[in-house]
């Protein structure tokens, strides 16, 4: 991916700049400020703009909607364009590239006070707090949670609680902070379940392990599409899976078999949509999930994302994919990352109910749906007590 800079005396004018050459629709991929010797200038500040560039042609044609063009197919002639919503994309993501420096600029500023807390954390909350800043827990949200437990344990009546008091508090403040998922609303019914996310989330593999996890659908009857023809043997994996446990496997090549698919599978109680592995800022990966997902009418969309990205990446993609219209998150990759804590800043930007969690390759094992439980394991707060 190409990208471009310009600079300029405030975040205003480099935006208007890069937009009066490239367009309205433009990637903002970083936004920083640099301090210069005013002696020499008029001016200390000078900002630096980067926007992201798929090719030397003008403006981002990877990210906008389907043109005269670009056409999803004779299928959607077909269909009834009210379940499309607007022929606009309904993703701006300028918009959301702005909101994204936004809040990191908001959360950076949260910070820096809580540097300068006039009061600060009795002594076991304020080793608390440095337990989470190890673990990648983003400053706001640590703050909050050891806010939390302080005021709770001081409420109860402790002015001077024990270390292991707070720890265990602790974890009772950051399990309250998964949302628990509403229990479903096909019961007994056909479920359509739909995982989007960037390529190498491990979509494929969580299927996997969903299709052969008994206690999650238990006896019903589990079929799955699969809409990944990007990566070659992306379904290798799968169509073994499906041999193993006796479960239809259908690959879907183009939009119009969408429909012959769910056809084909309407006896089933549960279909799990495997859909390509892309990411969210290649041409016409965004615009196409939307078609697929009018054509399918999931029940469920689950935003997967891996546990290895950096926070400000799991950032940015849960804005990007928020035009979807997630119903929930999933995390894989656990035990691949140092810094779990982070996963604690994913679901309080969210604001989505995590499902599962994978720790793993094992199938099905490493599959988790206490989802709390299997986060609070990873941080390090169980040996707090001894480390102190």
């Amino acid at each position: 991916m190409l990208t471009k800079t310009y600079s300029g005396s405030s975040e205003r004018e480099v935006i208007t700049l890069a937009k009066e050459e490239l367009g309205n629709e433009i990637m903002i991929v970083d936004m920083r400020r640099i301090q210069r010797d005013a002696s020499k200038s008029d001016t200390a500040r000078q900002v630096i703009l980067t926007v992201a560039l798929e090719s030397e042609q003008k403006g981002l044609s990877n990210l906008r909607p389907p043109g005269p063009h670009n056409q999803p197919g004779p299928i959607l002639s077909q269909m009834n364009r009210s379940r499309l919503g607007p022929a606009r994309n309904s993703l701006d993501e300028t918009e959301v590239a702005e909101l994204f420096l936004l809040r990191k600029q908001l959360r950076s500023m949260k910070a820096r006070l809580r540097a300068s807390r006039s009061i600060p954390f009795q002594v076991p909350f304020d080793f608390c707090y440095g337990l989470l800043a190890e673990a990648g827990v983003p400053d706001h949200v640590a703050e909050a949670l050891v806010q939390r437990s302080e005021e709770q344990l001081l409420v109860q009546g402790a002015p001077s609680p024990s270390r292991m008091a707070a720890l265990e508090e602790l974890q009772r403040q950051i399990a309250d902070l998964f949302l628990t998922p509403a229990p479903g609303k096909w019961p007994g019914h056909h479920e359509v379940v739909v995982f989007v996310g960037p390529s190498g989330a491990g979509k494929t593999s969580l299927i996997a392990k969903l299709a052969s996890h008994k206690a999650i659908y238990r006896d019903r009857r589990v079929g799955i599409i699969s809409t990944d023809i990007y990566r070659a043997g992306a379904n290798a994996g799968l169509k073994t899976m499906g041999k193993i446990l006796s479960v239809p496997i259908i690959e879907v090549r183009q939009l119009s078999d969408i429909p012959r698919a769910k056809k084909n599978l309407a006896d089933y109680d549960v279909l799990l949509v495997d859909t390509p592995g892309r990411s969210p800022l290649s041409k016409g990966c965004l615009p196409e999930l939307q078609t697929q997902l009018a054509l399918l009418e999931p029940t469920e969309t689950l935003l997967v994302l891996s546990a290895n990205m950096g926070i400000e990446e799991l950032w940015l993609y849960t804005g990007l994919y928020r035009g979807l219209k997630p119903t929930g998150l999933v995390v894989t990759k656990l035990d691949e990352t140092n810094k779990p804590g982070k996963i604690l800043g994913l679901v309080d930007d969210a604001k989505l109910p995590l499902k599962y969690v994978t720790t793993g390759q094992a199938v099905p094992q490493s599959l988790m749906v206490d989802v709390a439980q299997a986060v609070i394991k990873r941080l390090p707060l169980a040996t707090g007590e001894a480390r102190g």
